[in-house]
């Protein structure tokens, strides 16, 4: 395209009436899921099919969501990103309720690999008959506990491995801890155990990702994103 209207112009022109294509621009729409909060249509289609699919196998991902679609932003908590997959509506923080003690459902178990903190969350059945998950028996399996940091035995029962269900069907992915995440107080947030985010489709600058739900750059400007930051990886 050069930018005239010419007939190289009328003819792709003629191409995207007929193949139904539109600008990248507010491609997708932002949709409100159950359980509280907003993402991306296709993202949040795909969340809802797979919480479904879950809670059939005694497991859940319900809300209240600890955080899904975020507004612009340059001042950031700890922990938080300018260009993060929240502000775009590509990721979901999990309800870091269901991994606290009392009622816990989520057990957090820590994994390494190159010198990098993952986490693996182990989700209790509501069935703790057998018929649903797999048993865990008493005194095998250690999960990590945020407070103190020590590693704890969890109790016998039936678990859902609940981050092998997320990421099964290769549309979610978990991340890993960010440095500094053992730090007391405020490094809790860096943990990052609860966030899973949309895989597909990931474009190269943060502006594209954000321009494919309908923000355009003079609102990225007015924000205070720069030209750098406008081409930044998103994430």
């Amino acid at each position: 395209m050069s930018g005239s209207i010419d007939d190289v112009t009328v003819s792709e022109i003629a191409i995207w009436q007929s193949r139904g294509y539109v600008a990248p621009l507010g491609l997708f729409k932002l949709v409100n899921i159950e359980g509280g909060g907003t993402l991306r249509e296709d993202v949040g289609a795909a969340w809802t099919a797979l919480a479904q699919s879950i809670a059939k196998k005694g497991g859940t991902i319900a809300g209240p969501y600890g955080d899904t679609k975020r507004p612009l932003m340059q001042t950031t908590s700890v922990g938080a990103s300018k260009y993060s997959f929240h502000i775009i509506g590509r990721a979901i923080d999990l309800n870091q309720g269901l991994g606290d003690p009392k009622g816990q459902r989520y057990f957090i178990l820590q994994e390494t690999s190159g010198g990098v903190t993952w986490w693996r969350i182990y989700c209790k059945t509501d069935d703790q008959k057998g018929s649903q998950g797999f048993k865990v028996a008493k005194g095998v399996t250690q999960a990590y506990r945020f407070g103190d940091g020590q590693l704890y035995k969890i109790p016998e029962g039936y678990y859902l491995d609940l981050t092998a269900e997320i990421e099964g069907g290769g549309l979610f992915e978990r991340i890993h801890a960010q440095s500094g995440w053992t730090a007391s107080g405020p490094g809790y947030r860096k943990s990052e155990w609860w966030h899973f985010q949309w895989v597909p489709d990931k474009q190269p600058t943060f502006q594209d990702e954000c321009e494919l739900v309908g923000i355009t750059e003079r609102q990225l400007r007015d924000a205070g994103y720069k030209d750098a930051d406008l081409d930044h990886i998103p994430g």
